[in-house]
């Protein structure tokens, strides 16, 4: 209790004298550019007279965040320093202690993720009124990376297809198509569009074949990449298609009569076992050099059976 009153006593004394407790946080540039693999300076200027509780802290917006989560990057409290973002090896404190009255940060080797915002924040109870952030935005220049060309559509006389290219880089690259063979200008009938890196040809004919180059430049660089295509009439279009038919077709019909004679071969292999079951003697069986006198009839078998049997069971009673 006693401690809330003498905070007010005190709040109520600067209020009258017009002594007010601030802490004020400026960033001279709004805007820092860098070009990738380079190192910029983040500036973050402060006034306050720093107390036991003072802390300074840095924090972190991708450009392409899609949480919009802030990240901490940098926090300094009662002279230790924490560095627990993925900058912390490029990232380092202008001033060897932020206590001076001023918090820069120096970060170094730029890459194209460091783009975005980036917050300065003092804190240093008790000081209760005043601007105790500031706002930085990070842009840094990436050349373009080797683009990707791609032919979409039919490439028949008289129909129309779309060539596209694609690339990363900051600024956003700028598209443009020239033909191999031809670069002064593109044919009639063929429209560029330079944002989106696409070329549509309309109404294909023959002289539209060829070798096209697709070049995405900014500031920093260029890149190029190729598509060739080659436009057909719709008969030799349909005699391509009708020639791989008919391979697929011979295939297949091979590929069937191969497959009968493995299955007739195996059934008939099967019925032929089971004709001549193995090494089977027969009690009827003969010498194929016995004369047909010599060969005892089945009658004679028979009977000699039935009196072996009798004698059997004679003996047993």
């Amino acid at each position: 209790m006693l401690h809330q009153c003498s905070l007010l006593i005190v709040l109520g004394l600067a209020v009258h004298t017009g002594w007010v407790i601030s802490v004020s946080v400026s960033t001279p540039e709004k805007t820092v550019v860098g070009k990738a693999g380079s190192s910029v300076n983040l500036p973050c200027l402060y006034s306050t007279t720093v107390g036991n509780q003072f802390v300074v802290e840095w924090k972190f917006l991708p450009s392409n965040s899609k949480t919009g989560k802030w990240q901490q990057i940098y926090y300094y409290s009662d002279g230790t320093t924490y560095k627990p973002g993925s900058q912390a090896d490029r990232l380092t404190a202008v001033h060897s202690s932020p206590t001076s009255g001023a918090a820069s940060i120096k970060l170094a080797d730029l890459i194209g993720s460091d783009n975005g915002t980036y917050a300065c924040e003092v804190n240093n109870p008790p000081d209760f009124s005043g601007s105790g952030s500031g706002i930085i935005q990070l842009s840094v220049l990436v050349p373009p990376t080797s683009p990707t060309c791609q032919s979409n559509g039919n490439t028949i006389k008289g129909q129309d297809a779309t060539l596209t290219c694609s690339s990363t880089g900051n600024p956003p690259p700028i598209y443009t198509w020239t033909m191999v063979d031809n670069k002064n200008a593109l044919l009639p009938g063929m429209m560029e569009n330079q944002i989106m890196g696409s070329l549509l040809l309309t109404n294909l004919s023959e002289p539209m074949s060829g070798t096209y180059r697709c070049t995405a430049s900014n500031e920093m660089g260029q890149a190029t990449c190729q598509v060739t295509i080659s436009v057909s009439s719709v008969s030799e279009a349909g005699a391509v298609a009708g020639a791989v038919i008919g391979v697929l077709l011979a295939l297949i019909i091979i590929a069937a009569v191969l497959l009968y004679f493995l299955c007739y071969r195996g059934k008939k292999n099967n019925d032929t076992k089971s004709d001549h079951p193995g090494n089977e003697i027969r009690e009827d069986a003969v010498s194929p050099m016995m004369s047909d006198e010599q060969r005892p009839s089945r009658e004679s078998h028979a009977s000699q059976g039935s009196r072996d049997t009798s004698k059997n069971r004679a003996r047993i009673v």
